[in-house]
């Protein structure tokens, strides 16, 4: 599988140039543009290669590479610059630089050592990068992504839908008003919104959406005089009631003729709120992000990329291994504080870990509860009914429809009348049951 590269230089046109480059080469790239902001992309991404420019203002390639090699020991790094000076080439070489370019680089030679430590996309991939159209009928239809998502995952049905709506929310209305469980991974599709709206890395302000409507409007008037912010604001409201204002801000910043005040703005309102009352709140134009349980393949990549990316910070060149018990476990769990408490769980495991694979007690103990672990052959089957129960949970609270309905419409059961009912159904295709699983 095709890995990711991190360009960074404070020159917003030469570190566009490298990731065309390297884009039109097939390479999965981010950008920056302070290194600042890099750090908190390390943070989020196990990336396979980092090229960096030396001289930037604050921090230098230096302080950067020192920064890079505290998180990850033995990440590739690539420094590019112009001539440097003997003191310099030391200074970087004592902190394990991999390799030092000079500008103007040869193209042919710079592609080269890059194939050293990223692999180019897949034509699969490829295409999968460049996303596909998708009709339907919903009351916010859907639309095509510019790019992948490198940060939130979309690898689940229902998490795609809701990143192709959002983003044809905010296209077509410049607003987004968006349902959320607790500890969500929706900063992460803030933030890939925001790069393909063409604000690259910087910062995404959020707050409270304040009580008073002139606070809330001098508030985003401030955001927008601040040109290191970016133009997509994330505004929390925890009840519908502030609603009524957010509309009004919306309207408002829409009519505005000052360019100075286009922005995006993205209401958020937890799950306690129903769906029902969301979207009648809403006039029809409420997205609601499913939680992390009911999205088991992208459960299952953010597994994988805490576990990477904490390898990696403890120096560790061994693949993670895990025992059957413990993936099972992993994946069965309800994970009720989502992608914050995954953030928490996955590097204490990984630290708390020895030569051994990860077993079932290291995990139940740091979880805080015992979980049952069917036999072999009964793994599977019991993990595809639990996702087959939520998605109908989700599927009747979006539609607005009584579980009973849509469970006799599939012929799956007459008697189902509350959410527990839903666990004992039988698989709506019995073969689900019985696909074999691979990798890790």
């Amino acid at each position: 599988m095709a890995g990711r590269i991190l360009v960074l230089d404070d020159e917003e046109n030469y570190a566009a140039m490298l990731q065309d480059l390297l884009r039109e080469n097939n390479y999965r790239v981010d950008m920056a543009t302070k290194p600042e902001r890099a750090i908190v992309q390390l943070e989020d991404i196990p990336y396979d290669l980092v090229i960096s420019d030396y001289k930037m203002p604050v921090m230098d390639g230096s302080d950067f590479l020192k920064k890079a090699r505290e998180l990850y020991p033995n990440l590739p790094f690539i420094l590019v610059s112009g001539l440097m000076n003997t003191p310099e080439l030391v200074k970087v070489a004592n902190m394990s630089v991999t390799l030092v370019m000079e500008k103007p680089l040869d193209t042919e030679v710079f592609l080269g050592h890059v194939a050293r430590f990223s692999k180019p996309m897949t034509e699969e991939e490829k295409a999968a990068e460049q996303g596909d159209e998708t009709d339907s009928s919903d009351a916010v239809a859907v639309q095509a992504l510019p790019h992948k998502p490198s940060l939130f995952s979309a690898e689940n049905f229902l998490a795609e839908r809701f990143l192709q709506q959002a983003w044809a929310s905010i296209q077509n209305e410049h607003a987004l008003y968006v349902r959320l469980p607790q500890g969500s991974d929706c900063c992460l599709a803030l933030k890939e919104f925001s790069q393909w709206l063409g604000w690259g890395d910087r910062p995404i302000f959020e707050a409270d959406f304040p009580e008073n409507y002139d606070e809330a409007l001098a508030l985003i008037r401030q955001v927008l005089a601040d040109e290191e912010k970016s133009r997509l604001v994330g505004f929390r409201l925890q009840s519908i009631a502030g609603l009524a204002s957010a509309h009004r801000l919306t309207a408002e910043m829409q009519a505005a003729d000052d360019e100075s005040e286009s922005c995006v703005l993205v209401y958020m309102l937890p799950d306690d709120v129903s769906a029902e009352v969301f979207k009648e709140a809403t006039d029809g134009r409420g997205i609601s992000l499913p939680p992390i349980a009911a999205r088991p393949s992208d459960l299952a990549t953010y597994i994988r990329r805490f576990a990477r990316l904490s390898a990696e910070r403890n120096g560790q060149d061994e693949p993670i291994r895990w025992t059957a018990e413990a993936k099972f476990a992993l994946l069965s769990y309800e994970w009720p504080a989502n992608y914050r408490q995954l953030q928490e769980v996955i590097p204490a495991l990984i630290n708390a870990g020895s030569d051994q694979p990860i077993s079932l007690d290291v995990v139940c103990d740091l979880l805080g509860r015992q979980i049952e672990v069917p036999s072999a052959e009964e793994r599977l089957p019991a993990l595809m009914r639990a996702q087959q129960a939520r998605f109908l949970e989700a599927l009747s609270e979006e539609d607005g429809l009584p579980l009973s309905e849509i469970v006799t419409n599939l012929k799956l059961s007459e008697t189902v009348q509350t959410k527990d009912d839903l666990k004992n159904l039988p698989l709506i295709d019995s073969e689900f049951g019985q696909l074999e699983s691979s990798g890790n």
